[in-house]
Parts: structure tokens; C-alpha cells; sequence
């Protein structure tokens, strides 16, 4: 299958869970023998990569085509992001305009497609099935604060719009796909296609001891719920927890039992952080599939989150704990209770959060299912 993948970023150029699955879906196309066009982006001062150091990073690579592009900046006004998105689209659309109709499917990533489904929709331009994937669609869910509202409320509409015009939209499953229902989407727009972790990372089991030791992987953002958290570690002296992200110094807590990692890009170095660790902790306001959640239950970790987005497809009270979002006393509740666990009942709910990956959520399985999906929707008259 020709396959063009239009993105906002990849790892390890761009760091977050949208780049990650964004380089995982690129590379596992690849492996199943699909003949891909790849668009990216760095942001900022980042060095623009050559094409043939981007194509290193895949497997089966002979059948990639790679285009690097900056994403543009304009002025720090409200809506900035917005215009640097749809910029972005056109950017991509005046790169591939002779090449898009040949492609058998586009699949895109936020924004990255809107120039392409207002020309599809002026009559412009004709292409096969453009399929838009907003992940989370974090500004349809329950923002973290009164500058997350209005962010949220800017992006609303051009979001709604970019989904309406696609042929077909992306979703993790749970609450994603009710999120896309509500906006009004119907359910035969819909694919569900789930994260997926790599089954080279997963563990058949949970090889080191067990301990008490707590573990947030992710950016200092709002919406990440990290406020409270640190309100809650800043409570129990006692608590053991580690940091993977860009912490600000201003915001660290100075104790010997609170330890910072930094910014970890290598996915190995993040699986020998994770296999020192028993809890993984998510107390995120708003999600889609997080990575993290999918990452740290490969190696045998128990997950504690939040129910938001698609994350009660991946845990609950048998591998791990559920709580609301934005509440303190929620996070302390479920730590104090996940402490309080013998090792039996630890054994049971690390070998089910492993289990779980390894039935659902593997990428040899989701490649499949998204191929299958694929096919339908390019042979649908």
C-alpha cells in the first residue's frame, strides 16, 4: 500500500506520546512492507535533520520517502499555535500537491492536513481516504485551569472542522470515541485503532523485587496534573518517587527520597528506570492512550490514573488503581493504598498489567488490525 503519514513531529526529534506513536506507526508500516512518505517537523532553533539520518532511525527504510520541514513561528499572542498550524498545512500541501492524489491513503496528525481537506473540499485536489487523528482531543475534555479553557475553547472549532472533512477519524477507543460521537462524528467515521508498545520492550514477567517506590513520567504541564501530585509528595515525607521530564528547578522538591531524572529520550534507558520502579503514577487531567501507561505496564508496573480519555481501556481494579482527576486527595488516597499491598496482591496486578499488554496491545497485533482497517476504507466504493 502507498501510504502518505503527515505529522506534527517524530521522536526522537520531538519528544511527547503524539511523536512516539506518530515514529512507531512510521516504522511498523514499514516493517509490513508499505511504501511510505513521511512528514515531520522540528520546532524552534532545532537543527533540521538530513534525510538520510531520519531514514537510520527506521527498519525496512528502502521504502521510505522522508521530507523535514521547521514548524513556523509567529508572535506569542493568543491563538499563535493555530496559525502556526494551518501554515504548517500549507507548507506540506505546496511540498506534495503533485504527489498526494497518487497515494492509496493519508493519514494525518492534528493540523497537519487542513490546507489538504480545504482543497478536497473546493474541489482542488482529489485524493484517496485522508484519515485525521487528534489523539486525546484534550480541548474537548475537562481543562486543567482558566488559561487551559480558553486555549481549549480556541482550538475547539478548527479541530471540529478539520474532523468533519476527514473521510475517516482516529480513536484510542473509550472515551475518545464518545468524545468524537459528541462533537458529532458518527460511528462509521470512526476507527479504533489503540496505542501499542513494541514487543521487543515487553517483559514475560516482572524479574526484579518489588518495592514502594513511585514513578511520573512526563512534562511539567498543567493539564499532567503534576501540581497536585507534588502537592501530595510534598505531604508524605516518606513517599519514594522519581521524576522522568523536564522538571523546572524552581519546582523540585529537595528531598533524598525525591529523585529527578531529567529528560529521557532512549527508549532503553527509560526501560531500566521503569524496572526500578513498582507504581507508575498518571494523574493527568485530561489524556488519550498515554504511552507512558502502555510503557510501564509492559514492564510489569502498576499503573495509577486517572479515568480520562482512553486510559480505563488499559487499567483497572486488576491491574491497578483509578481515581478523578484534579483531586489531592484522590492521588494521596490511592498512593497510601497501593502501599498497603502485599506482595502477593503486587505479583497479581504487575502480571496482569504485563498480561494485558501482551493479549491487546502490542504492536504485531495493532499493525494488523490498523492494515485491515486501512485496506476496508481504501476498497470502499
Amino acid at each position: 500500500m502507498k501510504i502518505c503519514l503527515l505529522t506534527d513531529g517524530i521522536t526522537p526529534y520531538v519528544t511527547g506520546g503524539m511523536q512516539r506513536h506518530s515514529f512507531n506507526l512510521c516504522n511498523e508500516l514499514l516493517k509490513q512492507g508499505n511504501e511510505l512518505t513521511l512528514v515531520h517537523c522540528v520546532y524552534g532553533k532545532s537543527e533540521l535533520p538530513k534525510k538520510e539520518e531520519v531514514k537510520k532511525l527506521f527498519e525496512n527504510s528502502k521504502h521510505l520517502t522522508v521530507y523535514s520541514l521547521r514548524f513556523p513561528e509567529s508572535s506569542g499572542m493568543p491563538g499563535h499555535y493555530i496559525k502556526e498550524s494551518y501554515q504548517y498545512s500549507l507548507s506540506i500541501t505546496s511540498l506534495l500537491k503533485e504527489q498526494l492524489p497518487l497515494f492509496d491513503l493519508i493519514y494525518v496528525k492534528g493540523f497537519s492536513g487542513w490546507d489538504l481537506l480545504q482543497q478536497k473540499k473546493k474541489g482542488k485536489l482529489k485524493t484517496g481516504p485522508v484519515l485525521v487523528n487528534f489523539h486525546g482531543l484534550e480541548m474537548f475534555q475537562e481543562p486543567a485551569s482558566f488559561s487551559e479553557r480558553l486555549k481549549a475553547y480556541l482550538l475547539k472549532s478548527p479541530v471540529k472542522w478539520n474532523l468533519n472533512q476527514a473521510d475517516y477519524c482516529i480513536s484510542y477507543g473509550g472515551k475518545i470515541t464518545s468524545l468524537l460521537n459528541s462533537i458529532g462524528i458518527p460511528s462509521k467515521k470512526i476507527l479504533v485503532l489503540p496505542g501499542a508498545i513494541g514487543d521487543s520492550t515487553l517483559l514475560e514477567k516482572r524479574r526484579l523485587p518489588f518495592n514502594s517506590k513511585f514513578l511520573f513520567v512526563g512534562r511539567y504541564e498543567r493539564r499532567k496534573g503534576i501540581e497536585e501530585l507534588m502537592q501530595v509528595v510534598t505531604s508524605m515525607p516518606d513517599l519514594e518517587i522519581s521524576f522522568v521530564g523536564a522538571i523546572p528547578p524552581s519546582k523540585k522538591i529537595k528531598r533524598s527520597n525525591v529523585h529527578y531524572y531529567g529528560e529521557v529520550k532512549d527508549l532503553s534507558a527509560l526501560n531500566k528506570i521503569l524496572d526500578e520502579h513498582t507504581f507508575l503514577i498518571s494523574p493527568s487531567h485530561s489524556e488519550g492512550m498515554p504511552n507512558v501507561i502502555l510503557e510501564g505496564m509492559s514492564r510489569g508496573l502498576i499503573p495509577l490514573a486517572t479515568r480520562v480519555g482512553a486510559v480505563e481501556e488499559l487499567v483497572n481494579d486488576s491491574n491497578g488503581f483509578l481515581f478523578e482527576p484534579k483531586s489531592i486527595q484522590a492521588i494521596r488516597a490511592t498512593i497510601e493504598s497501593a502501599i498497603l499491598l502485599n506482595d502477593s496482591a503486587l505479583l497479581e496486578r504487575s502480571s496482569n498489567s504485563i498480561n494485558k499488554i501482551h493479549s491487546n496491545f502490542t504492536w504485531s497485533q495493532i499493525i494488523s488490525q490498523t492494515l485491515e482497517n486501512f485496506q476496508r476504507v481504501v476498497e470502499k466504493p
